[in-house]
């Protein structure tokens, strides 16, 4: 029978002036019938169970239980005559006794976490036996030695008698007076106090064998005898393997007295201290054999139950795993499942460790909790991921949902070397009763909070778009399929739109005063075709790269394809002016990207001032160190840096500050509307001046008309890009045509040829390859 760990045990339970009398009750009616266990012609008794229970009864409801003990010690001798002098003495020995050990256990107890029953079981009646049984011995022992008639020479006889008779009853019924009173404020029901019928029915069966084994072997003339001594040790480890603490206690207690009330007489001529250290080793084995055996069991119960938890919760932040959430929704009933993911965790984790990102997993399991109550079911089914649970009666899903999304957006965390900000994606799936479950349903939810944070998926959701799980798994497998096919397509060199797979187009920078010889040069941008004259657009298949680590590969195959196109034409800084080339936010933590683009630059011996590493702020650059030290490390060999989409994200200015740079772009959402939006024009002002200020230049994006460009020009933007100004087009073709437009550029095709043998594009590097001859 499993049984929770005892909580109450830790501390006091409510005491009042009723639960006083009753202890003090108590204490007279054991002591009163203890009296039947005399020894001999001294006036004690071999097992004394009510300074046991007074030491339990202390352990149990505090201090305060015993001036109501005292009191009853007082009046129970002066009921029996005893003289006042030896009652003080027994007053002071039960006081002493009892407060002794009420510090020792209680000192123990706030120093006892995570102790396995078995040690927490020796402990305590370490603890108690040991201390209470000397003390109520060293003091108590002179009330028997002030009695008129008593000799000196008994101070041995009577010190070991009591000792004896203290140490059995404070082992038997200490422990199970503490388990008692707990029971009786509420506990039946609870861990190891839990009371099962077939525990009443066993301890009347019990005191009915040794009713009859009594009769039986007084038939004979005889006493119980050796033989049912076996039986109680039988029905004891019984009890043991399968009952909680407080019938394990109770048990061994009836078993204890039953023996000695049915123990055999004394034969004539028999020492009677050879009887007494007879039945003393029967009650120390019968004892441990049952408290020990059952701390043991209760040892193996918390272990089976801790691989039940571990197997159904997350031991990181204590919700439910994937099994446990599945298990308890089955008898939840209707539920609305919300799910938040932390779509940016690797970047986290690469940023401040895996140490650290868990505490702030933690921190977003106490902040969960701590909105949503707990009424709803908490759940943690993989890293970074979270579901709850919410009833329907549990208010305004929606509503609070946008409370979520508010709290979570940019939630940011400071450690010591960095500060980092979490991107949470949420999603709401109605869960019907009856409804089947399965991993579909956690696979659907998760791939909500994809559709949440993919501008794709949640433009066709704002606009009604289907998402039901079944047509979400559809969506899901379709994503999957492309990610594959978008590996196989980066295994092949740079292709045409006339073919499958990815390609290289181009638009060109110019100046936003319309001089022609100031144009800056081309953006580079990354095309995918489908092989049916149609493309991928970049807005999906980017973010799917990025959602399942692709970008720091793409990245790499961009450049060495943008490397093998100006090799394989010619081109010279002279030609063309800056190549830009956009990094992804995972690629700028990419320790091998430096020594990819250094190997393409020592390889191709192109001029590194031809070209402009862009890094985008809205590309979750969390570990801005390394941004720092690779923007740096690209200055230092003579390329440029730009920050690309600037104003979207949440850093700002910030990024201004702490990033080497040579070149800012605005982002289109302020140059649309930048003829018409006075705000748009007040942001466009702030970000020239702050650019001229740092000496960095302006480049606007999405310029589509002649006023645009006009008016940019007037604010101080540098160079503009857009429809308006070019359309993107095939970088080969563009580089076909500055060679057709420039004669000179013909001047150098010949080594540049030479120089393109050298090259294999593909697999997402250069490769050397060695000319004939060398």
């Amino acid at each position: 029978m499993p049984s929770q760990p005892f909580p109450a045990t830790s501390h006091s339970l409510a005491f009042d002036d009723k639960r006083g009398l009753a202890g003090a009750l108590l204490w007279m009616l054991v002591a009163e019938a203890s009296q039947a266990y005399a020894f001999g012609s001294l006036d004690m008794s071999l097992i004394w169970p009510a300074d046991g229970i007074a030491i339990g009864l202390v352990l149990a409801y505090g201090l305060r239980m015993l001036w109501y003990l005292g009191a009853a010690v007082a009046l129970w001798h002066a009921l029996h005559g005893i003289p006042v002098m030896q009652s003080l003495i027994g007053v002071v020995a039960l006081v002493a006794a009892v407060s002794l050990v009420w510090w020792l256990v209680q000192r123990d107890r706030r120093s006892e976490a995570e102790r396995n029953p078995v040690a927490a079981a020796i402990r305590f009646h370490a603890l108690t036996v040991l201390p209470g049984a000397a003390v109520l011995t060293a003091l108590g022992s002179w009330q028997f030695l002030l009695t008129p008639g008593e000799q000196p020479g008994g101070v041995l006889r009577v010190a070991g008698v009591m000792g004896m008779s203290e140490v059995f009853g404070i082992l038997l019924f200490c422990r199970l007076t503490e388990l008692a009173a707990h029971a009786l404020d509420g506990g039946w029901r609870a861990g190891p106090l839990r009371w099962a019928r077939w525990q009443t029915f066993w301890l009347a069966g019990l005191v009915a064998v040794m009713a009859l084994a009594h009769w039986g072997s007084s038939l004979a003339g005889m006493g119980v005898g050796p033989s049912a001594r076996y039986i109680v040790f039988l029905l004891v480890a019984w009890a043991a393997y399968r009952g909680s603490p407080l019938f394990v206690h109770l048990t061994t207690a009836l078993s204890a007295l039953t023996l000695l009330a049915f123990a055999p007489p004394l034969v004539a001529g028999q020492s009677p201290y050879l009887a007494v250290l007879d039945q003393a080793v029967l009650m120390v084995c019968l004892a441990a054999l049952s408290f020990f055996a059952s701390a043991t069991m209760e040892h193996r119960w918390q272990m089976e139950r801790s691989l039940h938890e571990a197997a159904s919760n997350d031991g990181l932040t204590g919700f439910l795993n994937e099994r446990g959430l599945l298990k308890a929704l089955q008898a939840a009933g209707p539920v609305h499942l919300v799910g938040i993911s932390l779509h940016n965790l690797e970047h986290v984790v690469g940023l401040i460790g895996l140490g650290r990102t868990r505490e702030i997993e933690q921190d977003m399991s106490i902040y969960l909790r701590n909105q949503w109550g707990r009424s709803c079911i908490y759940a943690r089914p993989r890293d970074g991921f979270f579901v709850v649970a919410v009833p329907l009666a549990g208010g305004d899903v929606d509503a609070r949902l946008l409370q979520l999304r508010a709290a979570l957006d940019g939630r940011r965390y400071v450690f010591a070397e960095h500060s980092v900000r979490i991107q949470a994606a949420l999603g709401l799936l109605p869960l019907d009763e009856g409804q089947a479950l399965g991993d579909d349903i956690l696979a659907a939810l998760m791939l909500l909070c994809e559709v949440d944070g993919d501008p794709a998926l949640s433009e066709r959701h704002a606009h009604g778009g289907d998402l039901a799980p079944g047509h979400l798994m559809r969506i899901r497998r379709g994503q999957l399929s492309q990610v594959e096919a978008l590996k196989d397509a980066l295994r092949l060199p740079a292709g045409n739109p006339e073919t499958s797979g990815l390609w290289l187009a181009c638009q060109p920078i110019r100046s936003a005063h319309g001089d022609h010889d100031g144009d800056l040069g081309v953006e580079v941008l990354l095309r995918w075709a489908s092989g049916n004259g149609s493309n991928h657009l970049p807005g999906e298949f980017l973010p799917l790269a990025e959602r399942y680590g692709l970008m720091p590969q793409v990245d790499r195959w961009v450049i060495t394809q943008v490397f093998a196109a100006l090799v394989a034409h010619g081109i010279t800084h002279r030609d063309l002016g800056k190549v830009a080339i956009n990094l992804s936010g995972s690629s700028v933590s990419d320790p091998r990207l430096l020594a990819h683009i250094d190997q393409c630059l020592a390889t191709s011996g192109l001029d590194p001032a031809m070209f402009c590493f862009e890094v985008t702020e809205t590309a979750g650059i969390v570990q801005r160190s390394r941004a720092v030290d690779l923007l740096a490390s690209l200055r230092a060999m003579g390329a440029r840096t730009s920050l690309d989409d600037f104003g979207t994200g949440l850093a700002t200015f910030d990024y201004l500050k702490s990033l080497p740079l040579d070149f800012v772009k605005i982002d289109g959402s302020f140059v649309r509307d930048v003829l018409s939006s006075r705000v748009d024009q007040r942001i466009v002002l702030a970000i020239c001046d702050v650019a001229r200020t740092m000496g960095l230049t302006t480049i606007a994006e999405f310029v589509e008309t002649p006023a645009q460009r006009s008016l940019l020009a007037a604010y101080g933007v540098d160079y503009v890009q857009g429809f308006g100004i070019a359309r993107p087009m095939p970088l080969t073709q563009y580089l076909q045509q500055l060679v057709r437009r420039d004669p000179r550029s013909a001047t150098p095709l010949a080594p540049a040829r030479a120089l393109a043998g050298r090259w294999q594009a593909g697999h997402g590097r250069l490769v050397p390859r060695m000319a004939p001859g060398e």
